[in-house]
């Protein structure tokens, strides 16, 4: 980042430049010493350095923003004072070339005062005027190109707003699906099997708690994330009984790596809902990490009815349209199923830890 020295020692060093340009110009032209001329011309552009600064005034106070009717008395305010500071630095450089001159010649100038002044002017007035335009045209790209920038970046964290506002509504939204299937799962139990339902209430209480701890974060650890299908798995484990089977294989050097929030829970609920609720023989899931070069593969698989694709509902929906929005083209999620063979989907995201 270039401090506001910098910015100093960058614009002193250009008009320096400058004055050795039209030094050396001036000791070729009309057979000078170099160092006789050096003084004079880094005076010259030492008052035309300060003539730039107040032009950046006059710019910061009437910003030249479009080529548009709205724009034209910023323009007319501009170009005005560009020309006003040509004349004047025009006239003060004139007097700087005559007290380096030789008394001789001195006296010869003041005997034509207006030939010498008004052939000065015709000889530098279009490169210091153009030198004027250069700065004020520097100022307005660099004010424009900044301007630009800020509303980029301003655009790019809205955007980024726009996205975790929608992302934490997708994940709102698993809450209420899922408490409604539960809560439906434990009215059933309530007449016909009172210590399940009750147990069942006892299972929801430590999953909602478990949720809770995870906090408003977009990711949480596969460990974490884990816990939470536990708390998930032991409800329908009291529904189920000996009809559901889990076979959960993480390893151990994978628990820290960041997976989205709610990211398992959903399709472990859609294997149990349309893989193992709909046939009377037990059903088997098995849940699955593995790392594949960058990229981190989470896999759930079960052995039931399959899955037609048809019945995609709000979980698989709201995981696929969350891994787009958080990874964008660097995630997959895929379903793979048979009728009465099961289905297996397998989520692929990058491979971060904690």
């Amino acid at each position: 980042m270039w401090t506001k020295r910098a910015h100093w020692l960058l614009y002193g060093a250009a008009w320096g430049l400058m004055g050795l340009y039209y030094a050396t110009w001036d000791a070729v032209a009309y057979n000078l010493a170099f160092l006789g001329v050096l003084p004079m011309n880094l005076c010259q552009n030492a008052i035309w350095g300060l003539e730039g600064l107040l032009l950046m005034a006059v710019a910061r106070r009437f910003p030249i923003t479009a080529f548009d009717r709205r724009s034209l008395p910023a323009w007319i305010i501009n170009l005005g004072a560009s020309l006003l500071l040509t004349c004047v630095g025009l006239a003060s450089a004139w007097l700087l070339s005559v007290a380096f001159m030789e008394p001789s010649s001195r006296a010869w100038i003041f005997r034509n005062l207006g030939s010498s002044l008004r052939k000065f002017t015709l000889m530098y007035f279009h490169s210091t005027l153009l030198l004027m335009w250069a700065v004020q045209g520097a100022y307005h790209g660099f004010r424009l190109y900044r301007e630009m920038r800020r509303q980029e970046l301003e655009k790019a964290q809205l955007e980024s707003r726009l996205a975790e506002a929608r992302n934490q509504n997708l994940v709102a939204q698993f809450q209420p699906h899922f408490l409604f299937n539960a809560l439906n799962s434990i009215s059933s139990l309530v007449h016909a099997d009172p210590e399940a339902a009750d147990r069942m209430i006892a299972r929801l209480g430590d999953l909602l708690r478990i949720s809770l701890e995870t906090g408003p974060g977009q990711e949480v650890s596969l460990e974490r994330e884990l816990a939470l299908v536990d708390s998930y798995l032991a409800i329908e484990k009291v529904r189920f009984q000996d009809r559901l089977e889990v076979q959960v294989e993480v390893p151990a050097a994978l628990a820290r790596a960041r997976v989205p929030r709610f990211v398992l829970q959903p399709l472990v609920e859609n294997a149990i809902r349309h893989g193992i609720a709909p046939r009377a023989r037990s059903g088997r899931i098995n849940i699955r990490a593995a790392a594949a070069g960058d990229q981190l593969a989470l896999e759930v698989r079960d052995d039931g009815a399959g899955f037609d694709g048809t019945r995609e509902g709000i979980g698989l929906r709201n995981t696929r349209e969350r891994l787009r929005m958080l990874y964008h083209d660097q995630q997959s999620f895929e379903i793979f199923s048979l009728p009465d063979k099961g289905t297996v989907i397998i989520l692929r995201i990058p491979l971060r830890t904690s």
